[in-house]
Parts: structure tokens; sequence; C-alpha cells
């Protein structure tokens, strides 16, 4: 009995200490011990357009041969892995908003787009455009989500996503998420962002993020900001947990002998 109580209690020992460091490195520290956390609706923010967004903008009517004269001007060209090609010309991708803020559209010329949602531009096209065709519908999507990642993580970078909203759980997961060297309670996220700069911060060991929609959802062109841990610091825990595991190797040997 007491031969194999000396095992028993170096490995709860050796588990025990490293339980403060396991949770350094775990996200949302604090959710609940349960099968399943309900949280409550995000409120989704609306983008609004900058200068330098591109747009897939859609413009349908009863005549689909003068819809059409709109749908095939002034769009971008795709190029790199944007898109691909057919039949010797390049695939329309979207409408380039200039340093002005404006588009260009057939007939309409240029059209203010900055600071407005996809919605309001979209009324907008469409109250403009019952000049020209009958019964005018338009759509209007951003082409992609470009943010940027720096400093601590697998893959530090500037990123680009097909997507009209994302996360910043995505963003993470896009840089190939933290190494154990990354402090989880030291994010930082620059945001220049509708004429508004900020700078937020980040503590992924507690579940707060999730409940703020104004850092849980990434901005275009944020950039976020991993701070490494203490280096020297890091060290001395590796060290320290590696020498502990060989000491209790060595007695575990030692007493199972006895």
């Amino acid at each position: 009995m007491k031969r194999n109580f000396y095992p028993i209690l170096i490995v709860f020992l050796l588990i025990l200490s490293s339980c403060t460091a396991t949770q350094q490195l775990r996200y949302f520290n604090d959710l609940p011990d349960t099968s399943r956390f309900d949280l409550p609706p995000m409120p989704q923010i609306e983008r609004t357009v900058q200068t330098g967004d591109r747009l897939l903008i859609t413009i349908g009517a009863q005549d689909p041969e003068a819809a059409a004269l709109f749908n095939n001007y002034g769009g971008i060209p795709t190029s790199g892995n944007t898109g691909s090609s057919q039949g010797g010309q390049s695939e329309v991708v979207g409408f380039l908003v200039d340093a002005d803020g404006q588009i260009e559209l057939p007939f309409l010329g240029k059209v203010l787009a900055a600071k407005l949602t996809a919605e309001e531009l979209k009324n907008n096209l469409t109250t403009s455009l019952e000049e020209y065709l009958k019964e005018p519908f338009v759509t209007v999507k951003f082409f992609e989500i470009k943010f940027t990642v720096l400093g601590e993580v697998r893959s530090p970078g500037t990123y680009t996503l097909p997507l009209q909203r994302t996360t910043f759980l995505d963003a993470l997961g896009a840089a190939g998420d933290l190494p154990v060297s990354a402090k989880r309670y030291d994010i930082q996220i620059y945001r220049d962002y509708d004429g508004e700069r900020a700078i937020f911060k980040v503590d992924l060991r507690k579940m707060d993020i999730l409940y703020n929609s104004e850092l849980f959802q990434i901005r275009h062109n944020d950039v976020i900001y991993v701070q490494p841990r203490d280096s020297r610091r890091f060290s001395e825990e590796t060290r320290f947990y590696v020498s502990l595991l060989s000491l209790a190797v060595g007695l575990v040997a030692i007493f199972t002998r006895f």
C-alpha cells in the first residue's frame, strides 16, 4: 500500500502544479462547466463603405438588356487568387470606391458611397436608376473584409476573406491561432474606422469578448497585435516543468523498486 502511495502522490503534485499554467493558456476560463451555455444574441454591426473598398453591385430590371449596361461597366477585373477568367475575359468582381469616396456608374456618373451602409447605398441607387430603368432592383455587398494580425501568432500577416462579416476568433484562426508563448490576456485591436481611431484590449482568458459585439466583430482594416510573454519567464517556466517531470519520473522509478 505504501509502495503505491508515493507514485500517486508525486503524480498528483505534478498535475496540481501545472494547473495554473494551463489556465493561462486556455480561452474563456470563466465559462460554466456545462454541456451547453447559451449566449445572448449579438447585434450585427452595420459596416459602412470606406475609400478603397470593393463593392459587388448587381442591377436588375424588367428589361434585362437595359440593366446589363450597368452591370458590365466600371468593374474591377480579377487578379491573382481573387477570381477566374473565362473566354479570354476577366470576371468582373466589383466597383472600387475612389479617394473621394465615390463609385462610377454609366448614366449616373459619380455616386457617393463612402460612409453609407450597403442598404443605404442600395436605396440611393434604386431611386437614381428609376429615371433609366423600369422597376429597378439593386443588390450591394462588400467583396471582402481585410485585417492584419501581428505579433506572437503562428502566421502573422494581412488576410483578406470573402465574407461580409468576420469575428475575432476567425481572425486568430486565419493567423494559425496563438502559440504557448503568446499573452492571452494582453491582445490589442487597433481600429481606424469611419473617421474614428481607437485601441482596444482583449483578455481571452475571460468571456467578456463574447458579449461585446464592438470587439468580437472585426472591422475592415483592423490590426490585431498579440503581445509575447516575457521570454525569460517563459524559459524559466519551461525549464521548471521539464525538471519537475524528470524528478517525478525518477522518484516513481525509485519507489516502484521497493
